[in-house]
């Protein structure tokens, strides 16, 4: 990995610790933190996991440089360690292997699994791994981006700072956490066979358990149609029932748009 994996896990914490703060100390606006959620949201569902990861749809050139900050300013993870290891999931769903399947571990799978740094140093070094960097690597906004991912969050923290140091606190901190919770919960529920509002409409192969929620479905954005997503990973709109309303990939749709432009 270019960034050094213990100052992106003291971002996350600070972001984690600053919205903990927030919520104890600080009068909030929760209109603001909505607003600063759906950024993450976007950032890390349609930017980062369908364009970056699973590259299920194409923007204009420069759009994709500007996706590409919009993902990195998200905090959750830098643009090459999105496609390293998401991919890795996919090829190790639900096995041993995978970092945040719920059979290992209900918190790991939750919260805790980007703090093991030894093991995603191992899946780092795996051979279809070191496919995927370097592949990703052939793209110089992923390569710059990933490797001042510290450097340009921490002078973005900087600059809001600068103009007022409360927004830090009192609404990205927050949002922050609620991203990661909306994140955590396609990781574990979304991975449980036979939980209430669970239903799957592919069967998968191999160990994969990825089920659709009929709940959580419509509170993440569309992000926990996730047995539809784990049938077609590059597919880029989920919605297979009239009612699997797809936020992420509706957005990602208008995005695409702009590859169209002349």
């Amino acid at each position: 990995m270019i960034e050094n994996t213990k100052l992106y896990i003291v971002l996350i914490l600070f972001y984690i610790i600053a919205g903990v703060v927030g919520l104890t100390v600080f009068e909030i606006n929760w209109v603001h933190v909505s607003f600063a959620w759906l950024f993450y949201a976007i950032g890390n569902g349609t930017i980062g996991h369908r364009y970056f990861a699973h590259k299920s749809f194409d923007v204009a050139a420069p759009v994709h440089w500007l996706l590409g900050v919009w993902c990195t300013l998200c905090a959750y993870s830098p643009l090459h360690y999105w496609q390293v290891q998401h991919l890795h999931h996919h090829r190790n769903t639900d096995t041993e292997k995978d970092l945040h399947s719920p059979r290992n571990g209900l918190l790991r799978a939750f919260i805790f699994w980007p703090l093991s740094t030894k093991r995603i140093e191992e899946v780092f070094r795996e051979r279809n791994s070191l496919v995927v960097l370097a592949r990703a690597f052939k793209d110089p906004s992923v390569k710059f981006l990933s490797s001042y991912f510290f450097i340009i969050n921490v002078a973005a923290l900087l600059i809001i700072a600068y103009f007022d140091y409360t927004v830090i606190f009192s609404v990205l901190g927050i949002a922050y956490i609620i991203e990661q919770a909306r994140l955590g919960v396609v990781n574990t529920i979304t991975h449980i066979p036979n939980l209430p509002a669970n239903y799957s409409n592919h069967e998968t192969a191999g160990e994969d358990r990825s089920q659709n929620n009929w709940l959580l479905g419509f509170i993440t954005l569309g992000f926990a149609w996730h047995n539809n997503h784990h049938a077609n990973p590059k597919k880029l709109i989920l919605t297979e029932k009239w009612w699997e309303i797809d936020i992420e990939g509706y957005v990602g749709w208008l995005l695409s748009l702009t590859s169209k432009v002349k």
